[in-house]
């Protein structure tokens, strides 16, 4: 092989290297909170929003806080428990828990204590400081705040679709349960529907 077509054939592989380098270049934009995108029609961040906004405003609104404070004088205590996932699709209901928990507290209106798996850690560490902490340093064991109510629910999914068409329906049920009596003081369900068209493409 010529030393000419050597050339024209390391320019070519060079060329293509390039060419495959720049295919591959991933472009990253920042997103304002505001911002809203559904790329693909599932579950998002948007959707948690909107459903927790609409539950915690209802259960604000709803008599079981008014109540409680008459009877006890101050504001109920909550905590959060499981959200569960019985729709079709993988969904961190650990973030709606959470989401939950943020608007609850910032409302002024409940006390939150914390959930389940941290309270499993705090009394590890309570136990734990009893023995290794000093006397003065130590805090007292039997010093918790027993949760009145306790917040639960589920999101379920229902999809009506036909060739290109699809219409998902995201439900998101939320309720709030009395401890000691186990009664429900609360329920309320929130819909996300989301009309999906798939794109039809010319060649």
């Amino acid at each position: 092989m010529g030393k000419k077509k050597i050339m024209q054939l390391l320019s070519l592989l060079l060329i293509f290297s390039l060419l495959v380098s720049c295919g591959s270049t991933v472009k990253v934009s920042r997103l304002e909170e505001g911002d809203v995108y559904d790329l693909s029609g599932s579950w998002n961040d948007t959707d948690i929003n909107i459903v927790t906004k609409a539950l915690v405003n209802s259960s604000l609104s709803a008599n079981w806080i008014t109540q409680f404070r008459v009877r006890h004088g101050a504001n109920p205590v909550v905590v959060v428990g499981t959200i569960l996932n019985r729709s079709s699709e993988h969904i961190d209901t650990a973030i709606i828990a959470k989401k939950f928990e943020m608007a609850l507290i910032n409302t002024n209106q409940v006390d939150m204590v914390a959930d389940i798996d941290f309270r499993d850690q705090l009394r590890e560490e309570r136990e734990g400081q009893q023995y290794y902490a000093s006397e003065e340093s130590a805090v007292a064991l039997g010093r918790e705040i027993g949760a009145d109510f306790i917040l639960q629910g589920a999101v379920r999914t229902v999809v009506d679709q036909v060739s290109g068409k699809a219409v998902r329906t995201y439900y998101v049920s939320a309720e709030l349960i009395d401890i000691e009596t186990s009664r429900k003081v609360w329920v309320e369900e929130e819909s996300v529907r989301k009309l999906i068209k798939q794109a039809k493409y010319t060649w």
